[in-house]
């Protein structure tokens, strides 16, 4: 069997595009060397959360992908979101007065208010936001690709046929790279991935908590037998490469800090709710792709070596219409989701979607000819 699409990676960004893809009757295929949502998905908190502050470019894109994805996983199943709000405890990055003054709707609660909601909030106070929710991350990208074909694969090189790719066996007209941290098949230097890691603690509880909660770390809602998922930013690798080629238990680089990561992020929930009976259950980390803008990226991948030596003018500021540039064929991206990667997910896949099969012009800020063209009037060669 030839598919119309093979997508390289099953976090949210391939298990998306591939139920996108699906829906639109195309036969597809998904592969991953370690499996569905084992990477930087499985172990992410998969908080839905708004961004607020004065509106901006950056604040905009992430709430419209917000509002897109919540009503998406809403009709995806409704079984698998948990949409309960989340409080936003004021910390060092958004202070009391950014969290004010913003664009989005709030309401502001003191701590006697929180303790008529629940008596185990500790003495607290935050901002209220009723558009944000929690997904279970594999749950979630096993039911996307319901209706795909899985396979547990490590592709290593795209060989190129006639009319199609052949990945060690696997024939598809169309390639998806949706690798995340993981060294991509195919150059494109002009997107350049940085990992930042991850962590997550599922814990049981008797403490019932009425929504999320966010501050330096996240804790969640009760989720099925009260399991709460609590999360945060972590730096522990050794080095920053520009990309990693496994999973963190399996990394030579990464530094293995899962009893401090725990009594840190245990520390820190209990210094905004008491959670009574605890028992940890689960650590996950996993290393998240983002690039400097923060912006994700996707589109069909451009061939910089190729395109710069065809218009060489390119590097003095002259820009070529994207129908001239060097393309690999048939090969697209989706990445550099960061730690919005459920957020993220259904409204990029769609974008990448209808760019693909309906020629809908990709977003300016989340194009690769954005970076590609910064990197060539950059690069000094």
């Amino acid at each position: 069997m030839i598919y119309d699409f093979l997508i390289i990676g099953a976090g949210s960004a391939g298990c998306n595009s591939a139920y996108a893809l699906n829906k639109a009757n195309k036969r597809v295929a998904i592969v991953d060397k370690e499996g569905i949502a084992k990477g930087a998905s499985g172990a992410a908190g998969a908080f839905l959360s708004p961004l607020p502050g004065k509106k901006n470019p950056y604040n905009s894109f992430v709430n419209t992908a917000l509002n897109f994805s919540i009503n998406f996983y809403e009709k995806l199943s409704p079984e698998l979101i948990l949409e309960k709000g989340v409080l936003r405890v004021p910390n060092d990055n958004f202070n009391a007065k950014k969290l004010k003054d913003n664009a989005l709707s709030y309401k502001y609660l003191n701590s006697d208010e929180l303790n008529k909601i629940s008596n185990q909030f500790k003495n607290i106070e935050g901002y209220f936001y009723t558009n944000a929710a929690i997904v279970d991350p594999l749950e979630v990208c096993q039911s996307l690709i319901k209706g795909c074909d899985f396979y547990q694969k490590d592709i290593k090189v795209l060989k190129q046929e006639d009319g199609y790719y052949d990945c060690e066996g696997l024939k598809a007209r169309n390639i998806i790279l949706a690798q995340g941290v993981n060294t991509p098949l195919v150059e494109y230097p002009y997107v350049e991935i940085s990992p930042i890691f991850g962590v997550r603690i599922d814990v049981k509880t008797s403490t019932q908590i009425p929504f999320n909660i966010h501050k330096s770390i996240s804790v969640s809602t009760n989720k099925k037998d009260n399991i709460v998922a609590i999360g945060a930013t972590q730096q522990n690798h050794s080095l920053a490469p520009a990309q990693c080629d496994t999973i963190c238990e399996k990394c030579p680089f990464y530094l293995n800090r899962d009893e401090e990561d725990v009594k840190s992020l245990l520390k820190q929930s209990q210094e905004l709710i008491k959670l009574n009976e605890l028992e940890v259950l689960k650590v996950y980390k996993g290393a998240r792709a983002t690039i400097k803008s923060y912006f994700p990226v996707i589109g069909k991948v451009i061939n910089y070596e190729k395109t710069v030596e065809k218009y060489p003018s390119i590097k003095n500021g002259t820009t070529i219409p994207n129908t001239l540039l060097e393309y690999y064929p048939n090969i697209y991206t989706i990445n550099a989701l960061g730690s919005r990667g459920f957020v993220y997910g259904p409204y990029l896949a769609d974008i990448l979607k209808e760019n693909i099969l309906n020629g809908v012009e990709i977003p300016k800020e989340i194009s690769l000819e954005k970076l590609f063209y910064k990197m060539a009037r950059n690069k000094k060669v």
